[in-house]
């Protein structure tokens, strides 16, 4: 991570911006647990007492810094998804802005399984990850009703039952690529997934 001089945040939303920003940067780098106050501020230029002011505790800023980057990341492929009229290729877009490509995809993937072994352990960080889930799904739900609207996709494809198959199999690919799976590289994860499109919502089912 680059520490180069940056401008004095000018509110105090700035400033707690500038620190989850940081933060869930040194998460994707460290680990959820790796990381301390000391670190968080060094690399803000400023003092262990001013992340304190804003967050109480470690687990406070840790916990609003993976937040942050699952809102920022929904924010951004939302704005992409959007400028795409048509459902396949809007669909086709959502898997590429999933694959876990070095920089900042990877790096927010490496948050997403930080997340999901945090909820595991600690019933507080579940509400929230149940929240995330039920939006990327229903994001892909979407994208299938509105290609069942523009008669790109079959019309006797269950939006659910896709949007459920289709995010747990960009979970599991996504998990293979990121632990170096022999066999499961960024190129058959999204062969995996767009095969799955076809043959789910394009394919004729006669």
């Amino acid at each position: 991570m680059t520490t180069g001089t940056k401008a004095e945040p000018r509110s105090d939303e700035d400033r707690r911006a500038r620190i989850l920003d940081a933060t869930w940067q040194l998460i994707a780098e460290r680990g959820f647990h790796a990381v301390r106050i000391a670190d968080i501020a060094k690399v803000c230029g400023t003092s262990t007492g001013t992340v304190h002011y804003y967050f109480p505790g470690k687990n406070d800023v840790l916990a609003e810094a993976l937040k942050y980057c699952v809102d920022r990341a929904f924010a951004r492929q939302s704005t992409q998804l959007r400028a795409v009229h048509n459902a396949h290729e809007r669909l086709l877009k959502l898997i590429d802005m999933q694959l876990p490509r070095v920089g900042q995809v990877r790096d927010e993937w490496a948050i997403w399984l930080q997340y999901w072994a945090e909820a595991t352990i600690r019933p507080e960080f579940r509400p929230a990850h149940n929240e995330y889930y039920a939006r990327w799904q229903e994001t892909v739900r979407r994208i299938v009703q509105r290609g069942q609207r523009q008669g790109v996709f079959r019309a006797d494809a269950d939006p659910h039952v896709v949007a459920l198959r289709l995010t747990a199999l960009t979970d599991g690919a996504a998990i293979q690529v990121l632990t170096g799976v022999p066999g499961m590289t960024i190129g058959t994860m999204r062969e995996l997934l767009v095969d799955f499109v076809h043959q789910e919502l394009v394919a004729d089912a006669s």
